[in-house]
């Protein structure tokens, strides 16, 4: 009976030779006339649950080693999305920086000249109306001149300035506009224009990605979003009306709507029993939503 517990211990630490002697062990008795073909069912028993034994803790050291590589590599992750951001804003603000420059050397090189040569000639008509007034309307009339052409120069400035992108609702309207899949109905209360940039950059983000799952999943034949903003927090609210699913796995774009709001101090909601419903919230207290606000 030694020798089924000797090859399940050869099979667990893998010595085929070993395993290899028990058998030949075996055969002599067989050999021999020994009746032992309980013995050798017994140790092919053994063997067999000892080679099941082996892979289990093979794929179990596998299966550690995944973990840790995976761990490892979400640290390294991490790490890059912290440099990434941090990149993103310091090429943000550089990008702010440079614009203000240009608008402020442009409004200096065609605005500021002009309007310092109307200056001086209008000081100069000023003083000549007592001496010389024909010579005085004559200045004026340049300076009149000149200072039509200073408005045209400023309406044009302020025309190359302003973005061609859509801002606020229409930059939402603009992203339902493109979304062909299925009809998307929209409904909104709040002054967008108050909306901080980022966080409009959130909504439209979460608009994409929820209308993109729509497309893909669904089968909806009818969108519905509603984005609520306040002095308080704003909430975004879609709703398809597209088949339901008991069990909900989080794929690349969910947690990425989940870590855009997590990362502002807002929380998600999901549930998928009537549909798919998405509702985001954002207060106030998780950080600066309208510009010029103070954080409480």
């Amino acid at each position: 009976m030694f020798l089924p517990v000797a090859a399940f211990d050869f099979i667990v630490v893998k010595n085929l030779i070993e395993v290899s002697c028990v058998c030949l062990v075996e055969i002599y008795f067989l050999y021999l006339g020994q009746n032992i073909e309980k013995v050798i069912f017994l140790t092919c028993v053994c063997s067999l649950f000892g080679y099941v034994i082996r892979e289990a803790e093979k794929k179990e050291i596998n299966l550690k080693t995944s973990l840790d590589e995976e761990r490892k590599l979400r640290y390294e992750l991490e790490g890059v999305k912290a440099k990434l951001l941090n990149s993103s804003r310091e090429a943000a603000h550089l990008a702010e920086v440079s614009e203000r420059n240009r608008i402020a050397r442009e409004i200096h090189d065609s605005v500021g000249h002009k309007t310092a040569g109307v200056l001086i000639e209008l000081q100069a008509a000023y003083k000549l109306v007592d001496k010389n007034l024909p010579k005085a309307k004559e200045v004026l009339e340049r300076s009149i001149e000149a200072l039509s052409e200073t408005v045209i120069i400023i309406r044009d400035t302020v025309h190359n300035i302003k973005p061609n992108e859509k801002l606020g609702i229409e930059y939402i309207k603009n992203i339902i506009h493109n979304f062909s899949f299925c009809p998307v109905e929209l409904k909104f209360t709040g002054d967008f224009n108050k909306l901080n940039p980022s966080y409009m950059e959130i909504i439209g983000a979460n608009i994409k990605e929820a209308l993109t799952n729509a497309a893909k999943y669904s089968k909806a034949s009818k969108v519905y979003i509603s984005i609520d903003i306040n002095e308080v927090y704003f909430r975004l609210y879609i709703k398809n009306n597209g088949v339901s699913c008991s069990n909900i796995k989080e794929g690349l774009g969910l947690s990425g709507m989940r870590e855009r709001v997590n990362n502002v101090g807002g929380s998600i909601s999901i549930d998928s029993r009537d549909g798919f419903i998405i509702v985001c919230v954002i207060p106030f207290s998780g950080g600066e939503i309208f510009e010029g606000s103070n954080s409480r």
